[in-house]
């Protein structure tokens, strides 16, 4: 899901996709943010996590202090939207993509802990991929910032009363579509394989999704920013395409791609540049 190719089905697995849970509760309230391997996150999940939460724990998590979002990816399944225009390119829902248990294991584990926040700057990892429209905003307002788009990585750290890391949540603004359309294997992209990066890193025994940190590289002020560093380009001939994306007089695609040789290598180059920084900052 996310591209929204009906011959675009999954054949294989290239990196396994999580939900990541955190409760935050400061002795008088308490908040949910859960940061979801998926394309985006509908109404009717919202609705549907919230009913079964009630169902567990009465009105201790409800539409007030509950926060679900998607990281964005658009190469992990489709088919939980509950939403007929989101869910027709996957032929209708499909009950496999739509269970997650992450804020009841959150739940579980709960201890006292502190919250540290740090900041970074994470540079060739992303692009504007709109950079024509982008000259529309007024100059004043442009020469405000010294990059097109937002560089900056912040940074949430948990940290257990007795000094044990318990987990990180960051925003960095980068699209997840390392992996393009062209993919039949299900992907968490580069977000998500930074955040098994940063796991891995952590807890190097346990196998992914199993060790007791918890990382969430989660989605921001993404829109327009492209992993795709190398920018547009003709397909076979390379040429720079024209403004409106397109390889005119000739029979070739315009697409984005880079920094990698391929779509695997660009989502792992992607990564470990987000995970660095988010290691320094942590």
């Amino acid at each position: 899901m996310g591209y929204a190719k009906i011959d675009q089905k999954g054949s294989g697995l290239h990196l396994r996709t999580f939900s990541r849970a955190f409760i935050i509760d400061d002795g008088e309230e308490r908040f949910v943010f859960v940061s979801v391997d998926s394309a985006m996150i509908g109404n009717g999940v919202r609705q549907s996590v919230l009913q079964n939460l009630q169902k567990q724990f009465g009105n201790l998590y409800t539409e007030k202090n509950v926060m679900i979002s998607a990281t964005h990816s658009h190469s992990t399944p489709g088919g939980y939207m509950l939403h007929t225009l989101f869910d027709i390119t996957t032929f209708g829902f499909v009950k496999e993509t739509f269970d997650a248990m992450s804020i009841e294991r959150a739940h579980a584990t709960m201890v006292p802990g502190r919250i540290f926040i740090g900041h970074g700057e994470v540079i060739g990892a992303n692009i504007n991929r709109s950079p024509s429209a982008y000259l529309n905003n007024p100059k004043g307002e442009r020469d405000r910032y010294m990059y097109p788009v937002d560089k900056d990585l912040t940074q949430l750290q948990f940290i257990a009363a007795d000094d044990k890391p318990l987990g990180v949540i960051n925003w960095f603004a980068v699209h997840p579509t390392s992996m393009n359309n062209t993919n039949h294997l299900v992907s968490s992209d580069n977000v998500g394989y930074a955040s098994i990066l940063f796991e891995k890193t952590v807890d190097s025994d346990s196998l992914v999704g199993k060790g007791p940190f918890v990382a969430a590289f989660a989605s921001s002020n993404l829109g327009d920013v492209s992993p795709n560093t190398r920018g547009p380009k003709c397909e076979f001939s390379g040429s720079t395409c024209s403004e409106q994306y397109t390889c005119p007089g000739k029979k070739e695609m315009c697409f984005a791609s880079g920094p990698g040789v391929d779509m695997f290598d660009s989502t792992s180059i992607i990564a470990n540049k987000i995970f660095k920084e988010s290691w320094v900052s942590h």
